[in-house]
């Protein structure tokens, strides 16, 4: 089967905050100072938590079979949700 690789490098959307709330938040209630920790750990996943690089696997019938989101900064996983 063939697949190509689409890059996506710095798409713009005011709701990308919405998807780190969505991964690491469900059903968690956030103190003020948590809630600080998530914004500035969504910064290094999504500059200025608008923009978004990634990758994205397709197949030849057009499905996507992959992909990730390329984060901005190498350390991006030295916050973790408590």
């Amino acid at each position: 089967m063939k697949t190509i690789k689409i890059e996506i490098e710095e798409y713009k959307d005011t709701s990308l905050i919405q998807v780190v709330y969505d991964l690491f938040c469900d059903n968690i209630e956030l103190t003020d100072e948590e809630n600080d920790e998530l914004g500035e750990m969504s910064s290094k996943i999504f500059e200025y938590s608008e923009y978004l690089n990634a990758e994205i696997i397709i197949d030849e019938n057009l499905n996507i079979i992959g992909g990730r989101i390329i984060p901005f900064k190498e350390d991006w996983k030295s916050w973790a949700p408590k």
